[in-house]
């Protein structure tokens, strides 16, 4: 396959890196490879399940041992905690096993998908599931410091796993990392023993006395930690210092000691609940006091796994996790010490064996890290390729940020790209744009009613009943159907391309076809990706991925690229639709040249599995351009090779970070970069939505928001990754939305402009479920340079800044849109400003909305478009 070829595959996770599993013999000096094996070993399996097994009998067993009168003294409690901290690690470490396994195997063979796809990573989030509730269950049995240094447990099995399952390395740092953390979970229990602390119950009102007692060290333990927690967060973000010995300090004590209150809150509510269903007080669940207790897990939680996030994207596994289980660890300890006082009856002898556990604990995990410095100092080349990819910071793993050319790197270059240009003024299928939906209605009349041939319309909303505009008094009050039947009438072979998914107002097939001559061959593509049996009740989505391709093709010589969907949505450049907002389209119409005609009628013949992730998909030759990588390198190229100036127009903007694949909004911040380096003179313009009124879901609507909160942050964190103040950004660097009156008005026009020279128009959204090598929804677009694009960006900026016939220059666009000393802003483009709340509220709902959205937003679950042409069965893929 060529290098321009365009594909499906992950880019980053190319056939081309086999990955190999390098084994050190002892034998041999040199290193043998041997290949990743297709399933997990069964010992492994049968281990992971027995150890499942045996923890739900144990929970049983503690939960109906005072109900069978047994026998349970602390002793008991004691040993029962530990043997319950054993299979808990195992099962963590397990689960992690499972999920690297899923990652490498994926990073082996790219056509398997994602990770997540893979049914041994869903394994592995079953077998951290179990491990977790291990781990709840076992603050009702021990106390939180004397539990804390098993959670360096997990550390040792992830080691021995690594080395019989992944066929990783086990040297003398992991043996002796091993035997520390042993002798100190060792010593700790017998510390325990020694204290002989008598095993405690709380009720909600003893647990209230035990936390509100007269001592100044809870309070005091709190503040402290949260002001050292915001003074180093704080240093670490304006001295930009993420990357350096400080953030991984302040990611790593931060999350553990946020993990240490996520204990404490949890086993307060353990405590409390085991109580309640002991002496059947059901009413302390409706207490605010409860409740309360019950709100500060998620408060604790979801700030360790924001840190959590950012230590493995800026530092990866193998640097961040030893430091990050040290200061569990640690917060363990302080929180069972200070909340719950649990270190009150133990002897001078008992506390200095504890706190001799505990440093040998922690220095076992020490040795680990000093173990990842030997090994990347040394350059071990035992180390396999694709676990260490695993293992790396996300920005490392995902962008390759050695350089900003292999960061931005694409199948094929900006020089192989062909556009669509002015071909000769005196044919009548030459080059033209039309810049708002009354132009577009014209259009659409003009090709409907010059057809003599061919008709093939492809759309993703089409209300076919609604008179088109048009200035012929021939034709006005004409139809989509009224024409389509004209065109009939006179031979012309039609074909439709419909979306029968009715979410957005589409007809219904049966009246579709009622409504059509019967010669017209309808074809209708859908996917079968929708939503679960329980999803249904939060969203009236039917689906998560759509036939979203808008073209007519005239006479297999001119194609009309967007803006040919119909209904009363559309309108006119600042003309109400019948929603009350106004609505702000484009279209562009070319020469149809054989490849692309020869595409576009396979297109519409039947398929099954057309678009099916695993598998190469077809894509149309330049310049048409359908959605996926091969568009996403389209608009990196672009924006890359840009020398001035970058316009991008976006029904939504979901891009950066590590939960985004696509990067182009990394992309304009890199060439921003680069201007700013060298002393150029360089400006974008982001135009988008801050509402999504005409979509019908809640939780779309909910998420499109969200969405662009995320996008402005990570825009400025990108900036400060690059040096750049957040100032120095945006003095390059406008994003806003368009308002009329104070009435939104809705940019549909999906059009990226550099340098006023060349475009790209597309129905892609700029999101993963269209710009990404994940699956995601059919999509149209279409390259085009020369004269024309300058006419249109001018002919736009007049629109948006409310002039006509100016010539602008980008400081004037700028100045324009900000005001200045002397001037007001003008025009109708209104700044989008970050909002000031947390990053982590923004990064917990975005990854709440992602992940549970079984696809929704964009590339994380298979997806298969099905094309048939429709029978006589005029109900046929009715939705």
């Amino acid at each position: 396959m060529s290098r321009s070829a365009a594909s499906e595959l992950t880019p980053l996770l190319k056939p081309s890196d086999n990955v190999h599993l390098p084994v050190s013999s002892p034998s041999h000096s040199s290193v043998s490879s041997i290949s990743l094996p297709a399933h997990l070993p069964r010992w492994f399996v049968l281990a992971a399940l027995l150890s499942a097994l045996l923890t739900l009998l144990w929970l049983v067993l503690l939960a109906l041992g005072p109900q069978l009168a047994l026998q349970m003294d602390v002793t008991f409690y004691l040993y029962a905690g530990v043997l319950n901290s054993l299979l808990g690690s195992f099962l963590s470490a397990s689960g992690y096993c499972c999920q690297k396994y899923a990652h490498v195997r994926v990073a082996h063979n790219a056509a398997l998908g994602t990770a997540p796809m893979q049914t041994v990573f869903q394994a592995g989030v079953f077998l951290l599931a179990m491990g977790t509730v291990s781990a709840i269950s076992n603050l009702g049995i021990l106390g939180q410091a004397v539990q804390a240094p098993f959670a360096a447990l997990t550390l040792i099995y992830s080691a021995l796993l690594g080395r019989f399952v992944l066929y990783e390395s086990f040297g003398r740092y992991d043996l002796l990392s091993s035997a520390l953390i042993i002798m100190g979970v060792s010593v700790d229990v017998y510390a325990a023993q020694l204290a002989h602390v008598a095993h405690r119950s709380y009720t909600l009102q003893s647990l209230g006395q035990l936390l509100t007692r007269n001592s100044v060290w809870p309070l005091g333990y709190t503040i402290v930690t949260l002001t050292y927690a915001m003074v180093l967060l704080r240093r670490v973000q304006s001295d930009k210092l993420q990357r350096h010995s400080s953030g991984l300090l302040a990611f790593s004590s931060c999350a553990g000691i946020m993990a240490g209150f996520t204990s404490l809150a949890t086993k307060s509510v353990v405590e409390v609940t085991k109580s309640a269903l002991k002496r059947h007080e059901w009413l302390v669940f409706v207490n605010p006091c409860f409740a309360l207790l019950a709100i500060a897990i998620p408060c604790a939680l979801v700030p360790q796994l924001f840190f959590l996030n950012k230590g493995l994207e800026f530092f990866g596994t193998l640097k961040f996790i030893p430091l990050y289980q040290a200061f569990i660890i640690l917060g363990n300890m302080g929180c069972g010490m200070v909340f719950y006082d649990e270190m009150a009856s133990y002897s001078s002898i008992a506390l200095t064996w504890s706190m001799g556990g505990i440093v040998s604990t922690i220095c076992g995990v020490g040795v680990l890290l000093v173990k990842v410095n030997d090994e990347l100092g040394g350059a071990d080349v035992r180390r396999l390729n694709a676990v260490r990819a695993v293992d790396q910071p996300m920005d490392e793993l995902l962008d390759c940020k050695d350089n900003v050319k292999a960061r931005f790197d694409t199948d094929f270059t900006f020089e192989q790209m062909e556009w669509a240009t002015d071909c000769d003024k005196l044919t009548s299928n030459n080059l033209r744009v039309c810049r708002d939906f009354r132009e577009c209605q014209e259009a659409i009349v003009e090709l409907l009613v010059s057809a003599r041939k061919s008709i093939y319309y492809s759309t993703f909303l089409c209300d076919f009943n609604q008179v088109l505009h048009t200035t012929s008094d021939e034709h006005k009050g004409s139809t989509f159907v009224s024409l389509v039947r004209d065109a009939v009438k006179r031979g012309v072979d039609v074909h439709v391309l419909y979306n029968p998914v009715r979410d957005y107002g589409t007809n219904s097939i049966a009246d579709l076809r009622r409504i059509l001559p019967q010669e017209v061959h309808v074809a209708c593509s859908v996917s079968d990706l929708g939503p679960s049996w329980f999803t249904r009740h939060l969203s009236n989505n039917s689906r998560y991925a759509f036939h979203h391709q808008k073209y007519i093709c005239a006479d297999e010589e001119t194609i009309m690229v967007t803006g040919c969907d119909v209904n009363t949505e559309r309108e006119g450049w600042l003309l109400k639709n019948h929603l009350g907002y106004y609505w702000h389209e484009l279209s562009v119409i070319s020469r149809c040249t054989p490849g692309m005609l020869h595409w576009i009628r396979a297109n519409h013949k039947p398929a099954r599995e057309k678009r099916y992730y695993d598998h190469f998909m077809e894509s149309p030759p330049f310049p048409l351009v359908s959605g996926g990588w091969r568009e996403e390198n389209c608009m990196v190229n672009m924006i890359m090779n840009a020398k001035h100036s970058v316009q991008l127009e976006s029904q939504i903007m979901i891009s950066g970070g590590s939960l985004q694949h696509n990067r182009i909004c990394p992309a304009i911040v890199a060439r921003i970069s680069q201007a700013r380096r060298k002393g150029e003179p360089f400006h974008a313009l982001i135009l988008t939505n801050a509402a999504q009124k005409d979509e019908p879901s809640f939780l779309a609507r909910t998420y499109c928001s969200l969405s662009i909160q995320w996008s402005l942050e990570q825009l400025e964190e990108s900036a400060l990754a690059y040096g750049l103040a957040l100032d120095e950004l945006w003095q390059h660097l406008q994003v806003g939305s368009l308002e009329y009156d104070n009435v939104l008005v809705k940019v549909h026009s999906n059009i990226l402009i550099v340098d006023g020279n060349y475009a790209l128009r597309s129905s892609s959204n700029l999101a993963d479920r269209s710009l990404s090598a994940r699956p995601n929804d059919t999509e149209l677009g279409l390259l085009f340079s020369g004269p024309r694009v300058n006419e249109l960006q001018q002919d736009l900026l007049n629109m948006y800044l409310g002039t006509v016939g100016e010539s602008y220059s980008w400081s004037q666009v700028f100045e324009r849109i900000r005001g200045s000393a002397t001037k007001e802003p003008a025009g109708l483009i209104q700044p989008l400003k970050k909002k000031t709340y947390s990053p982590i509220f923004t990064w917990f709902l975005m990854n709440l909305f992602i992940y549970c959205s079984e696809g929704a937003t964009g590339g994380r679950v298979k997806v298969t478009y099905e094309t048939k042409v429709l029978g006589d069965n005029k109900h046929e893929l009715e939705t």
